[in-house]
């Protein structure tokens, strides 16, 4: 068997075609769902990036394995771990990546034969990450093999090539009676994304300008999954080969005053994609409903390829559910969050409590509720109202935390106490404007 899992930055599950999309961003992926099975409600239980792929190679959730915060030089994955292309190359296959997590964690890179890191940072395209991968599956096609790609686009800065610019927009992007964008230049963040995000693009005013820019990151990467897929079909092996596509978390576009990036446990950020094709199968086209997460792909992979699963394993398989068994989808998905700011979530198929350990530097509610069923965009907290359902849920959150770590310290807690990275970065930024963060802080005041 060959497995080829695919790892898109930053995509939210939403603005695929494939989820119902009103633009038609995923034609590629939009086929591979077609022709295999869609997961209406796959989550990321802990963001953002190395968190988030830390829980996808180990099976653990943050609160066992520890990596809970994304930058932190004190993040730090256990030898003894077991991590999922060790596990196979151990069973025979040949293991490779075409990925850069290597330049933030060493355990990103465990377990590869080949390990292909294309470029130092997260500005590598696609095409680039193509041009690597493509010759890999050429020169391999013989073997049992695990390839994992991982493509950054649509991360910011979205910068898709020249054409795909217009895709989606066709307003005045640069219009001076536009002020949208005028929220986000009172955030405490905003000198960060001012550097690294907004500058990169062409002069703009209107916010939707954005947003049609992701949009078109988003049809670019697809076109570039369409060439990985036709490499399997041009090598012969497309019948052989799992598919695996999914993401490490999503992207706020303007939800809850979060723009353009990934903090907060809202359903843009932690409902991401995971199409699955696998060769033979009979359920072509199929959608799943109940809920799974990132932990549940490595024991997913094992038993497609018939190894025995490490007890250290927290997810579970699901080709159960592949196989019609919805019982088996998680009645609740438990989520954290400590880079921007510190939270702790619980989401059941109706409603979500997200509980605030540290605002950071966002700010946040102390506790929200949100009925995903009446309110799928979580525009009203309902909180206040709903407080008998808060409690229920806040009581089985605490007791799930503290069964969890069995007399260990929380980690979400531990991190935020130490600060959070990104007010590093923030300060950095202001260095190019000669302004220090107690200015910046004091200024913020008056804006």
């Amino acid at each position: 068997m060959k497995i080829l899992f695919v790892a898109i930055d930053t995509l939210r599950a939403d603005h695929l075609s494939a989820y119902g999309y009103a633009r038609p961003t995923s034609p590629n992926l939009d086929a591979l769902a077609r022709n295999g099975i869609l997961f209406e409600n796959f989550f990321a239980g802990n963001i953002p990036t190395q968190p988030a792929f830390t829980s996808i190679y180990t099976s653990q959730l943050g609160i066992t394995h520890g990596v809970v915060q994304h930058g932190s030089p004190d993040s730090q994955l256990s030898d003894e771990t077991p991590v999922l292309p060790a596990i196979l190359r151990a069973k025979g296959y040949t293991t490779a990546a075409v990925d850069n997590l290597y330049n933030h964690k060493p355990w990103f890179a465990r377990g590869y034969d080949f390990y292909i890191n294309p470029h130092t940072s997260q500005l590598i395209t696609a095409a680039e990450v193509n041009a690597k991968a493509i010759p890999w599956i050429q020169e391999h096609a013989a073997e049992d093999f695990f390839l994992f790609v991982h493509y950054w686009d649509p991360h910011t800065p979205y910068l898709p090539p020249e054409a795909y610019r217009n895709l989606y927009y066709k307003g005045d992007k640069n219009n001076p009676a536009n002020r949208s964008m005028e929220p986000v230049k009172r955030q405490l963040v905003y000198p960060f994304f001012k550097k690294w995000h907004y500058d990169r693009l062409e002069p703009f005013t209107d916010i939707e300008y954005v947003v049609a820019q992701y949009d078109a990151e988003i049809t670019y990467v697809d076109n570039e999954v369409g060439k990985l897929l036709d490499a399997l079909a041009d090598s012969g092996i497309a019948d052989e080969t799992v598919v695996i596509v999914t993401s490490d978390h999503g992207e706020n576009m303007t939800e809850h005053e979060l723009y353009f990036d990934h903090a907060g446990l809202y359903e843009a950020n932690i409902h991401v994609p995971l199409i699955i094709k696998i060769p033979g199968d009979p359920s072509r086209g199929k959608r799943i409903a109940a809920m799974a997460q990132h932990i549940d792909l490595a024991p997913t992979v094992l038993e497609l390829a018939g190894v025995q699963r490490p007890e250290s394993m927290e997810g579970q398989s699901l080709v159960p559910l592949i196989a019609g068994r919805e019982e088996d989808g998680h009645d609740a998905i438990y989520a954290a969050e400590c880079t921007w700011q510190a939270k702790w979530a619980i989401r059941t198929s109706e409603w979500k409590l997200i509980k605030t350990v540290d605002p950071g530097l966002y700010g946040a509610e102390e506790t929200e509720l949100y009925n995903l069923s009446a309110d799928p965009e979580e525009e009203r907290n309902v909180f206040a109202k709903q407080s008998q359902i808060a409690d229920a849920l806040e009581l089985r959150l605490m007791r799930w935390i503290w069964e969890q770590l069995g007399g260990r310290p929380d980690p979400v807690r531990a991190f935020a106490s130490r600060g959070f990275p990104p007010k590093h970065w923030v300060a950095r930024a202001l260095q190019d404007m000669n302004v220090t963060w107690d200015e910046w802080v004091e200024k913020q005041k008056y804006i």
